[in-house]
């Protein structure tokens, strides 16, 4: 009787086995999506400390810095109401927003905020000191202190470069829950016309979230703000990358092409997820 060779048997029964694979490897499920929670606090951290920068960068250029005493803001800059008070010989500045109030996009701010400077923050060397007394935005209340030094000015491109730290900030939800923070960035910003400017930030930050999570944070690509964005009430990044650290992991957030949103893409191990920062 003549013997049929096993090796055809052989080679199906091998490419059967490589087709289930490779079935298998196409049908594997995504990889979970890790507790993001770090990254959206941090995002509306930030967002409230970008507020205060905005709210004392207005203040400064309606002051003057001159002999005024007060200054009385348009409802559509801070908020109706909302009374400036100037001490020239202490160089400090008081924005008070008094029981609350309302601007002409939805932002609810109350309390004070403190702006010490030692000169016109045009100056190199020049230092601003922000702290706050009561001061809540949109129900959060915001503690620490936030500085900005002026390191240099670059008239050939119209930019200033700015040093800002936080130090020991604390920003706690109504549920008493609270998020801390310090940071250092570097702020390069570029004046365009009209007033119009660009604001490119790189730095790290660090502390913990509402569920007493340790986070550590990095830029990996410069992230961008624009004054008309600003103005709109988006107080997020348009534009750059920043990296988190924590339980183990490392995710990263993409803040898109520079459009005037509150869009955002997290890159984790394995999968990525968009997202809307509010």
């Amino acid at each position: 009787m003549k013997n049929t060779p096993k090796f055809p048997f052989l080679a199906c029964v091998l490419i059967a086995s490589m087709l289930v694979f490779s079935c298998d490897m196409n049908d594997s499920p995504e990889a979970p999506v890790p507790e993001l929670s770090v990254v959206e606090e941090n995002s509306q951290v930030i967002s409230t400390f970008e507020d205060v920068d905005y709210i004392t960068l207005s203040a400064l250029s309606s002051s003057g810095l001159n002999a005024r005493t007060t200054v009385d803001l348009p409802g559509g800059n801070l908020c109706e109401g909302t009374i400036i008070k100037l001490d020239n010989a202490a160089k400090l500045i008081t924005i008070d927003f008094g029981a609350g109030c309302t601007n002409n996009y939805g932002v609810v701010r109350k309390g004070k905020v403190k702006i010490a400077y030692t000169a016109n923050l045009l100056f190199p060397g020049s230092e601003i000191t922000t702290t706050f007394e009561g001061y809540e935005v949109d129900g959060l209340k915001v503690e620490g202190t936030r500085k900005i030094t002026n390191k240099g000015v670059n008239g050939g491109n119209n930019s200033i470069t700015l040093g800002v730290s936080i130090q020991n900030g604390k920003v706690t939800w109504p549920n008493a829950t609270f998020f801390t923070i310090n940071s250092e960035q570097q702020r390069v910003i570029t004046l365009g016309t009209q007033g119009a400017y660009e604001v490119s930030i790189t730095g790290t930050a660090a502390g913990k979230s509402r569920e007493g999570v340790d986070y550590i944070t990095s830029t990996n690509e410069p992230l961008i703000y624009t004054k008309n964005c600003m103005d709109s009430g988006i107080t997020y990044p348009i534009g750059g990358i920043q990296k988190f650290q924590f339980l183990g992991i490392e995710v990263s957030v993409d803040y898109g092409d520079e459009t005037c949103d509150k869009l955002a893409t997290v890159f984790y191990p394995g999968g990525s997820k968009a997202i809307t920062l509010d």
